[in-house]
């Protein structure tokens, strides 16, 4: 083989980017000014640390599953935003350093429905868990 650059190995990683670890871009707002955050927690990955280096810096999007527990650590860079998306209906706790994420400061809800609860935040380094 005389090239490393072909479709198959983009899938793979188109793959792992944008759906095990959800970092994708707004179609609103492209270029990675407004992130989108989407990862899909399985158990059966265990866990996936991926980084993305955008033209604003590197977007961060590390999870974990350990038992009914999901850790998920995400680095939004300066001058963005992030829509940050968490499975689970109304009876799912998700914590931000310890705090209920409702409670915590630049964390705001913009959509809760019976699959999801989606927050939108600003720039920074935040570690949330979430417990069924």
């Amino acid at each position: 083989m005389n090239s490393y650059n072909h479709y198959a190995y983009g899938a793979v990683a188109e793959w792992l980017y944008r759906y095990a670890a959800g970092i994708d871009g707004s179609a609103e707002d492209p270029g990675f000014h407004r992130i989108v955050l989407h990862p899909q927690f399985d158990a059966s990955l265990g866990e996936t640390r991926a980084t993305y280096d955008s033209s604003y810096g590197p977007i961060t999007s590390n999870w974990k599953v350990d038992g009914n527990t999901t850790t998920w650590d995400v680095v939004v860079p300066p001058n963005t935003t992030g829509l940050l998306y968490f499975p689970g209906d109304a009876t799912t706790r998700i914590l931000e350093n310890g705090k209920d994420v409702r409670q915590s400061a630049g964390m705001a809800l913009v959509l809760r429905d019976d699959h999801n609860a989606v927050y939108e935040t600003g720039a920074g380094s935040y570690r949330f868990t979430i417990e069924p």
